[in-house]
């Protein structure tokens, strides 16, 4: 069997009787930006029909409308710490604990250190981003350029859709760098946030390779995924995966670093 079946077995067995938990938490987590979506497009559709500039309207839609989007998010994001922590605490208790979901809230001393993580690992990642996703940006480019009939066809949406799979991939493996940034967090509610980075390094020198085989293992799940109901059982499970997978990478880590 290899690691990966076994990282699989582990968090299937932990889900089995935790699965209530693990949807109510995935719908805790994202039941705000719900919300935040929703009151996105209520005020794009205001200001459809209340500003009869369409040149305005759509500047007053992509610049206020994305620009709350963003900062809500990130304000949101240490809800997902908390979910994360819910999960890898269930790798070691067997158990997933609602508590931990809200560890990170607003009203918690720990809601700015984890909006600390947050923002340092967005800073980490913006221009790997920009890199990763410069082939799209570069072919929409030249497509608009050459000829304003071209991008209306169904070569250059075929095109443009391998790009940013293309892209959306590499970036996704490159991220695995920081794996397991939000687990050590959770181990260690003490470290600041540089301590959080560096000690994440230090697990995953050598390890991407193991994260990046437990994370493609799951591409047959997220092909269930274009039908909405599996998304229900797929997230849950590939985060209970992940988190036993950032359980063993730890110990490893630990391991060798003892005297």
């Amino acid at each position: 069997m290899t690691a990966e079946a076994i990282i699989k077995s582990q968090a299937r067995q932990i889900l089995k009787n935790n699965f209530v938990p693990s949807i109510i938490a995935l719908l805790i987590l994202l039941l705000p930006f719900v919300i935040i979506d929703g009151a996105t497009t209520v005020f794009s559709c205001v200001i459809i029909k209340t500003v009869a500039d369409e040149s305005l309207a759509e500047f007053l839609i992509y610049c206020i409308g994305d620009s709350f989007e963003i900062i809500a998010g990130i304000l949101l994001s240490p809800l997902i710490n908390g979910y994360v922590r819910a999960h890898y605490r269930a790798a070691y208790t067997k158990e997933i604990d609602l508590k931990d979901v809200f560890y990170y809230a607003a009203g918690s001393g720990h809601y700015f250190d984890a909006l600390s993580i947050n923002i340092r690992l967005i800073i980490r990642m913006l221009l790997p981003i920009l890199l990763l996703f410069s082939p799209v940006f570069i072919f929409d480019v030249i497509a608009m350029l050459s000829s304003k009939e071209f991008t209306d066809t169904l070569l250059y949406y075929d095109v443009h859709f391998f790009l940013c799979l293309l892209s959306t991939t590499t970036t996704i493996l490159y991220s695995l760098r920081y794996y397991t940034v939000l687990t050590v967090s959770a181990d260690n509610p003490q470290f600041s946030a540089k301590q959080v980075f560096r000690y994440n390094k230090k697990i995953m020198k050598d390890n991407t390779n193991s994260a990046a085989k437990l994370l493609l293992s799951f591409i047959p799940w997220f092909l269930l995924c274009f039908l909405a109901l599996p998304m229900l059982y797929v997230i849950p499970y590939l985060t209970q995966s992940l988190c036993v997978s950032a359980k063993w990478l730890t110990k490893t880590a630990l391991e060798e670093h003892e005297p």
